[in-house]
């Protein structure tokens, strides 16, 4: 539109030029000149001005009005652009604000130590590691209707299918049940919340005793029930599902130990201790929200350009650490964060649903080739990485 009233003015401006040097020299073939008349003939040259001012000065004029109509349509998307990056730089703002309030004790070696700000990011994401080590040791099947509920299956591949055919579904499944636990927890209260989540999801033969048994992990400052727990994480996979099915048989008598093995019978399942998994979902839910609301605002600014929305959530992207992008990794593919990219909610200025995480390259800084065994270019596989760029 700028450009077509660029034209438009430009052609009136050269029109008027046009007709102004015509008429100049039509004036001097017929023997007419303003400069050199030796006494001025208020007559003619009114009748010549008349002329210049009512068909010449109109071509002029209307350039000019299209010139200054484009001067105020750039001061209006100035100031469009300002009020956006007020906001903008608003949500930066809080969004450092919200991570350097981030804190979280945990027991290591022997005492409680204190994390704040980044390292607690860093610390979650080292549970969801631990915890989707643990379900991918307890989920041994290849089959993925052993997982899934039937419905939920079919809507999961048809989230493949859009997305990429290369992605594992009973992958996809570990990582969104690992994520979920770290986010809910496996107390009273999460444990609520994740089978409210799972039970038009998963197989319930399934993840009943997979949540049975990651709820048998206690905090390390609960010694010998962790040194329990260890000696039952260590033993092979058919000898642990004996071990989590005798207790989950046993779930509503507790206290009756006579008919349990010994290994089984020293847990106490009688007795309460805190779950390892404490659950994350007050710090977590608020600091993705912030985030995902963020780069949906710079993506629906219909008054900023492609590049220009690249900039700015490039200058967002920077403020994130690794850590930060693993977990936003994690949490885009789980069934929590999908609305990032698997299932897009509309957020392009055009009504489009646009894939955030690719459109902003928001887990470029990831390393290497994959995340603890989740091979993470396979659900983002048009990312512009930075270690590919470094490849020769």
């Amino acid at each position: 539109m700028a450009n077509y009233i660029k034209i438009l003015a430009s052609t009136f401006l050269i029109i008027g030029l046009c007709m102004l040097v015509y008429f100049l020299g039509k004036s001097a073939a017929d023997g007419y000149s303003i400069a050199f008349q030796a006494k001025t003939n208020y007559e003619v040259t009114g009748q010549f001005g008349d002329f210049v001012g009512g068909v010449i000065g109109t071509f002029f004029a209307l350039s000019g009005t299209f010139l200054i109509y484009l001067t105020f349509q750039e001061q209006a998307k100035e100031n469009k652009r300002t009020a956006f990056e007020a906001t903008f730089f608003e949500m930066i703002r809080l969004y450092r604000e919200n991570v350097s309030e981030l804190r979280y004790k945990k027991y290591s070696s022997g005492e409680y130590e204190s994390y704040e700000n980044r390292q607690v990011l860093r610390i979650i994401f080292q549970e969801f590691i631990e915890c989707y080590t643990e379900v991918k040791k307890f989920s041994n099947s290849t089959d993925p209707s052993d997982y899934f509920a039937p419905k939920y299956l079919e809507r999961v591949r048809d989230i493949i299918m859009k997305n990429n055919p290369q992605i594992n579904a009973i992958e996809l499944a570990r990582i969104d049940i690992a994520y979920c636990m770290v986010f809910y927890g496996v107390g009273t209260e999460g444990e609520i919340a994740l089978r409210k989540l799972f039970q038009k999801k998963y197989n319930p033969d399934y993840y009943f005793k997979l949540l049975y048994y990651v709820k048998l992990k206690p905090k390390r400052s609960n010694e010998e029930r962790f040194a329990n727990w260890e000696k039952a994480r260590n033993l092979d996979l058919k000898q642990l599902h004996e071990l989590i099915g005798e207790l989950y048989r046993n779930r509503s008598t507790q206290k009756k130990t006579t008919n349990l093995s010994q290994m089984a019978s020293d847990f106490k399942m009688h007795l309460p201790y805190e779950k390892y998994y404490g659950g994350h979902q007050f710090r977590l839910g608020h600091y993705f929200r912030h985030l995902y609301q963020s780069y949906k605002y710079l993506n629906g600014s219909a008054y900023l350009s492609e590049g220009q929305k690249y900039a700015y959530g490039k200058m967002f992207r920077a403020q994130l650490s690794t850590y930060e992008q693993a977990l936003l990794l994690v949490n885009s593919i789980s069934s929590i964060g999908m609305k990032w990219e698997f299932i897009p909610e509309q957020s392009g200025s055009d009504g489009s649903h646009s894939k955030l995480i690719t459109k902003f390259n928001l887990i470029k800084n990831l390393p290497g080739q994959h995340l603890f065994g989740i091979r993470y270019k396979t659900y983002y596989p048009s990312v512009k990485y930075e270690s590919d760029e470094h490849v020769s």
